[in-house]
C-alpha cells in the first residue's frame, strides 16, 4: 500500500550554517606607537603599527598615503591611535 505520508516524521528543521570561527590572535600581539612632529603647517600625527609575533611592521608601509595635519599635538596622537588600532583590528580579521 502506498502511502501520501512523507517517508520522515521529524519536522522540517533548516540546515544551519557553521559558526563564523573567531580569530584567536589577541590586541596584546601588537604594539601600536604615536607621536607626533611639529612643522610650518601644523603637527604631523606618526605611527608604527609592529605585529610582535613575527615582528612585522603593519604601518608604515610602502604607498601609504600621508597623515592629515593637525593644529595640535594632542589632536594628531589621539588620530594616530586610534588609525592604528582599526589597522589592528583590520589585520586580526585579515591576516596575510
Amino acid at each position: 500500500m502506498i502511502s501520501d505520508r512523507p517517508l520522515s516524521t521529524a519536522p522540517n528543521r533548516r540546515r544551519q550554517d557553521p559558526p563564523i570561527p573567531v580569530s584567536t590572535v589577541p590586541r596584546d600581539n601588537y604594539q601600536v606607537v604615536v607621536s607626533s612632529r611639529r612643522t610650518s603647517s601644523g603637527t604631523i600625527p606618526t605611527l608604527k603599527v609592529l605585529r610582535l609575533s613575527d615582528k612585522r611592521v603593519i604601518y608604515p608601509f610602502t604607498g601609504c598615503a600621508d597623515m592629515p595635519l593637525f593644529e595640535d599635538a594632542q589632536g594628531a596622537r589621539i588620530y594616530a591611535e586610534a588609525y592604528g588600532w582599526q589597522l589592528v583590528d583590520g589585520d586580526i580579521a585579515v591576516p596575510e
